[in-house]
């Protein structure tokens, strides 16, 4: 069952230019109690979709239209207090970078019992309690409550804004590249931070990331997204082991296999297309090696497949001969 429900959801960005659907028609459904990763590249509305969820839309974004039911409630119609009052206690959020959730001039216990006694309600003691419990449980030292983020390495102010996400014991957690900024070791042991965490708490986690890497050693399910929209959805090993979009085939040859023998990446030529006049058809149309004329005329909908795999490509029953030809440097490069 879906803790989150998304339907045909619609972010728009207001630009000199004309309005930038970020998010265009989106379809998502996140379970209870597992790891759902959300990759594409830079600029296909990742970050934009985890702050819509959250209702925390810079001033010129804003959701015009689609459906987002989460516990039961559908956000988009929700007042603006309604969505204040969720926020943290039944959904968290955890930026790219710790300095986003983390005063840099207040001290992290300072930071802490705000969360849990104005958003909260705790008792003070209470809180320090708790706090103690949240700088444990994400390997900190409780002593550290007293120090200012400036005094803590970058995974360990990740740790802390980890543990301020958790403070409320919410049922979803959004976490946007949490590892990004990190080097590859601490990667690991956040991201084994956050594993742990979602398996003891019974949590529902959203995580955004541009890495396969990061997708294949820490989700259950992964959702693949470009220009604004979902191509390609399912279990992870279905998906990374015998992937039905082109893109996604892509994106897995574009990431050095550690097991492989073969030292050259297979790059994606070209950008994604911008959102103000997104191309006709498949937006990865122009990019992608197997095109057809189908593709350039008409936007193929997310197909259920086996094994619960979804995809949005005319394409998907010849997804067997394409991926060997999609492993092969001299496809993409004429493309």
């Amino acid at each position: 069952m879906s803790l989150l429900s998304v339907r045909d959801l619609q972010v728009t960005y207001a630009s000199r230019a004309g309005p930038v659907r970020a998010v265009d028609g989106m379809d998502l459904d996140v379970p209870a109690a597992s790891i759902t990763g959300l990759v594409g590249e830079s600029g296909c509305g990742k970050s934009t979709l985890g702050r819509a969820l959250m209702g925390v839309l810079p001033e010129s974004g804003r959701i015009t239209g689609g459906q987002v039911m989460f516990e039961g409630q559908d956000l988009v119609r929700l007042s603006a207090s309604a969505q204040r009052a969720m926020r943290w206690r039944r959904m968290s959020f955890i930026p790219q970078t710790a300095m986003n959730a983390l005063d840099p001039v207040q001290r992290l216990r300072t930071q802490m019992f705000e969360v849990l006694q104005e958003r909260g309600g705790v008792s003070r003691r209470d809180a320090q309690q708790r706090s103690a419990a949240l700088f444990t449980m994400v390997g900190l030292d409780p002593q550290r409550l007293a120090d200012y983020p400036h005094q803590f390495s970058g995974g360990m102010r990740q740790r802390a804004s980890i543990a301020l996400a958790l403070a409320l014991s919410p049922s979803l957690v959004i976490a946007d590249e949490p590892v990004t900024a990190l080097d590859v070791i601490v990667q690991r042991q956040v991201l084994d931070v956050l594993r742990d965490l979602q398996a003891r708490l019974n949590l529902a986690m959203i995580l955004v990331t541009h890495d396969m890497a990061v997708v294949a050693y820490a989700c259950d399910r992964v959702a693949v997204m470009y220009a604004g929209r979902i191509v390609e959805s399912g279990p992870v090993a279905a998906v990374l082991e015998r992937p039905l979009h082109p893109y996604t085939m892509g994106l897995t040859h574009a990431f050095p296999d550690v097991h492989g023998g073969e030292d050259v990446l297979v790059p994606i030529e070209g950008a994604p297309p911008s959102l103000l006049n997104p191309p006709p058809g498949c937006r990865f149309a122009p990019r992608c090696p197997f095109a057809e004329p189908a593709c350039h005329a008409s936007s193929p909908p997310l197909r259920s497949g086996a094994s619960d795999h979804q995809v949005a490509c005319w394409r998907a029953g010849d997804a067997d001969v394409l991926r060997q030809l999609a492993a092969k440097p001299a496809t993409w490069a004429g493309a």
